[in-house]
């Protein structure tokens, strides 16, 4: 396995602070950080891009998203057709029709389909009917959700597909479902091992008219469970038949939406499989994010970009808290598929001097450098107070002088910085490596991490805030210097920095892992 050190970027410039100006001056070392990738032999993972997932025992669950069912029908949604986006632009037959388990520690796979796993759900467990699952078939089935993994439990809203998977000639839609599933549960149910299913935690189900998005990304602000904090679904955008009439097919969401999941009770009796959604009101900038012109004004117009947990310090309360971070995103209003390069942070326990829930960066510039989704890292360091954000590879490569239109497919490396305690809050940025996939200087093809994800390792050991957030100090307290913190999987592996189509020469899913460890120098 051959090591790729992608990133060797000073946090600050590594240099000394004199404190002092007489003899004896005390010098302050300031740490810098190195990322390294390794390939892997691993071959045995499924070929999935926006997919669901989540974690256990270092398993992984997977499901829903595209893949290469045939002539590379993954990959980049076909944008060289003028059509409906229906069996041109998402060919029904891309769809992944199955449920893994794949352990990426031994290269081991398991798997059921999804009609196999609602067959044997109906002849074990009794107390589910077959008319619900079948209802929400489309959890397992979609492309693009919205997942948030919370303890044991995975949570999935949204996605995109057919109305019918049938007659797709139908339309397509964003689906307007809410699930929560209990990932040992339904792990042990593809494995066979039925006397470790949890029936009563396995599957609960809603839908909601307000909570119907793809190309956004959930959140959950309260720890790793759900008894106390609150889910913010942030961004994306109702597309297809399932829009508004007045918005021609799509219509963006233009706020992040805090809301609480539950049981559903009826006479304080509890539904059993079915889920309560409260909302609660909606963070923007637009009094109705729902109106006709929300989306020619709102800043909040975004959808597929870096939305990644985030931290701030706050002022009030004199403690650092939980946050959530918009960093640039796509598409501006207008003809010309221009991305957002601009930041929002979310920080919901806090009003800022405008006495506004979030705060617009306007002044920051991401330069057009991986704009789109795809995997990110995202570290704190206590003793500098500064937020680190590294973004993978995706879509973004900073050019845009050959077309109007969205920059392309790219390999480079985003480091972004946020001091916590800083008012108003304000990031920088850098661009730290021009191939973070393989040793190269220059940003060539193929390009990865596009619909991508990274999966934390068990060594990976987060901030007592949060616990998506690495916690830097807690991870270098001992010897080692360099420490092994996950995995980035799957995805969109593109041929063409511009490919505008999925196939043998253009673009496919991926099923490619790599490992990821983080270095510390001095």
């Amino acid at each position: 396995m051959k090591k790729n050190i992608i990133y060797c970027l000073s946090i600050s410039i590594l240099l000394c602070l004199f404190l002092a100006c007489h003899k004896g001056k005390k010098v302050i070392l300031i740490p810098e950080y190195t990322i390294l990738v390794d390939s892997t032999n691993n071959s045995n993972a499924p070929t999935l891009q926006s997919f669901a997932h989540g974690v256990y025992k270092g398993k992984w669950l997977l499901f829903s998203g595209r893949t290469n069912q045939k002539d590379d029908n993954g990959g980049l949604h076909d944008m060289t057709k003028k059509s409906d986006y229906s069996e041109e632009s998402f060919p029904p037959p891309s769809y992944n029709e199955n449920i893994y388990v794949y352990n990426p520690a031994k290269d081991s796979i398991g798997s059921i389909s999804i009609d196999e796993m609602i067959g044997v759900v109906i002849e074990k467990y009794p107390e589910y009917n077959l008319d619900t699952l079948a209802k929400y078939k489309t959890v397992f089935k979609n492309t693009n959700p919205l997942v948030k993994q919370v303890g044991d439990y995975l949570f999935v809203i949204g996605g995109y597909g057919p109305l019918d998977f049938n007659n797709p000639s139908n339309g397509y839609i964003t689906y307007n479902h809410i699930a929560k599933i209990h990932i040992p549960s339904l792990i042990n149910l593809i494995r066979k091992d039925y006397a470790k299913v949890n029936s009563d935690k396995l599957f609960a189900f809603a839908q909601n008219k307000d909570l119907v998005s793809t190309g956004g990304e959930l959140h959950y602000i309260g720890g790793n469970t759900t008894s106390a904090g609150t889910f913010y679904l942030a961004g994306g955008h109702n597309f297809g038949k399932s829009a508004p009439n007045f918005s021609n097919g799509q219509k963006y969401l233009d706020a992040v939406y805090p809301f609480g999941i539950g049981p559903k009770l009826i006479n304080k009796d509890t539904i059993k499989h079915a889920l309560s959604i409260s909302l609660n009101s909606s963070i923007s900038d637009v009094s109705d994010p729902n109106g006709t012109s929300s989306d020619n004004n709102s800043i909040f117009r975004r959808r597929d970009g870096p939305i990644t947990p985030s931290l701030y310090f706050n002022s009030l309360e004199q403690r650092l808290e939980e946050s959530i971070a918009f960093y640039a995103g796509v598409f501006k209003p207008g003809e010309d598929l221009e991305a957002w390069n601009d930041a929002i942070y979310i920080h919901p326990n806090w009003a800022n001097n405008n006495n506004k829930l979030y705060t617009y960066d306007s002044t920051y510039n991401q330069k057009n450098y991986n704009v789109y989704s795809c995997p990110s890292v995202v570290a704190y360091d206590d003793s500098t107070k500064i937020l680190h954000t590294f973004l993978l590879g995706g879509i973004g490569d900073g050019n845009t002088s050959k077309e109007v239109r969205l920059s392309g497919f790219t390999n480079t490396g985003l480091h972004i910085q946020l001091p916590v305690d800083s008012s108003p809050l304000k990031s920088t940025n850098s661009v730290f490596s021009q191939n973070i996939f393989r040793e190269s200087s220059t940003n060539t093809k193929p390009y990865h991490g596009a619909e991508a994800i990274f999966f934390p390792a068990s060594s990976y050991t987060s901030t007592q805030v949060s616990p998506d957030i690495l916690d830097v100090s807690s991870t270098f307290s001992g010897k080692d210097k360099t420490v092994e913190i996950g995995y980035i999987f799957g995805g969109i592996e593109a041929f063409d920095s511009h490919p505008g189509t999925y196939g043998t020469t253009k673009s496919r899913a991926s099923n490619t892992v790599w490992k990821v460890a983080l270095q510390k120098q001095f």
